[in-house]
């Protein structure tokens, strides 16, 4: 079988699906800056989908000193915001990559460096190489509120794509084992086996080739 060395790894968010995470207070407010000083520009009821374009360091709330900046362009404290992490979980406010100096991958946060590392680690253990074209958002593990197993496991973002669950957002219909899904590597290894029986194709063939600089960088510093 004769693989495309496109790249293993691809970690922007060029694929229609919305970062959204739920609220968890009853109604949480939305501030001009990442701080309790700040004025309040809008307010979100509990349960609300709220996007998150980055993230800053504030006002420390019940010991989370992150505030998630909304694509509505104001500050919510991370507290009150469900991203299964007590961490970065996106790019921070002011940077176009992400990457903190903390041994992360190259644009990669702490969270999806670990995401990262695992599946380079199965791609290394079934020796393939940096084989494959995958686009994938951000690098996170996604549940989906319309697959309400996956909503079980630990994940980093709820995604409203089909039924598409996991990091490599496929779709539950076809890769029913949700436990399988919501690991990154057991989710890495049934796809690396799919991938070997046949090239997956794409709704976006041509924007492989926009991230493969990065994903070369990602798999060259994960020693892929």
């Amino acid at each position: 079988m004769r693989f495309t060395p496109i790249l293993a790894l691809a970690f922007t968010a060029i694929v229609p699906i919305i970062n959204a995470y739920p609220i968890t207070g009853n109604v949480v407010n939305c501030g001009s800056g990442p701080g309790t000083s700040y004025s309040v520009v809008k307010s979100y009821n509990k349960g609300a989908n709220v996007a998150i374009t980055c993230q800053a360091a504030g006002t420390i709330v019940n010991g989370n000193e992150i505030w998630d900046k909304s694509s509505d362009g104001c500050y919510i404290t991370d507290y009150y915001i469900r991203t299964g992490s007590s961490s970065y979980v996106t790019k921070k406010c002011g940077s176009s990559s992400g990457d903190d100096s903390s041994g992360n991958l190259p644009g990669l946060t702490s969270t999806q460096t670990k995401h990262a590392k695992a599946i380079i680690g199965e791609a290394k253990k079934e020796s393939l190489g940096r084989q494959g074209g995958l686009v994938e958002p951000n690098m996170l593990i996604y549940a989906n509120k319309k697959v309400s197993a996956s909503l079980k496991y630990p994940h980093d973002a709820v995604g409203s794509d089909y039924d598409s669950v996991g990091i490599f957002q496929q779709r539950a219909i076809y890769y029913p084992d949700i436990a399988a899904d919501m690991d990154a590597v057991k989710w890495a290894a049934q796809f690396f086996k799919g991938m070997k029986n046949k090239v997956q194709g794409s709704a976006y063939p041509g924007r492989y080739a926009e991230r493969l600089d990065d994903a070369k960088k990602i798999c060259v510093a994960g020693g892929l």
